[in-house]
């Protein structure tokens, strides 16, 4: 049976993988649309980390739960080479793959983990089946 927290952390990393990508994608053009908005304070690379920050942990809780049932290694490398990407994209993307570079690589790595956890979450559900 797919346990309450199991289900709140996959949705929880879903969403800030979401929000990742969208801070990645539409942030440049948000900006260039309304330039009031860039009094805020924006530091790239202090957002990257502070959101790895939330989303290492989480993802990490949610893959060893649900491996734990159901052990799919799909899911575990997904969510491992997901995090790897993140953290590379955050310390060493802009340096080494340029700014367009840096956020495609986020996107995906985003991309990767939205659906480790998706296919976490439905793996899970399946457990509940009684036969």
């Amino acid at each position: 049976m797919i346990s309450p927290s199991q289900r709140l952390l996959d949705k929880l990393s879903i969403s800030a993988s979401v929000l990742c990508a969208f801070h990645c994608a539409a942030l440049p053009i948000v900006l260039a649309t309304f330039p009031v908005l860039s009094f805020l304070p924006s530091n790239d690379h202090t957002f990257h980390l502070a959101l790895i920050a939330l989303i290492a942990p989480m993802s990490v809780m949610a893959a060893f739960i649900g491996c734990k049932k159901h052990r799919d290694k799909l899911v575990f490398t997904g969510i491992t080479l997901g995090i790897l990407m993140l953290v590379f994209a955050a310390i060493f993307g802009h340096d080494l793959l340029g700014e367009s570079g840096e956020k495609s690589m986020t996107v995906l790595a985003t991309i990767v983990l939205a659906l480790s956890h998706f296919r976490n979450y439905q793996l899970c559900r399946k457990q509940t089946c009684s036969h």
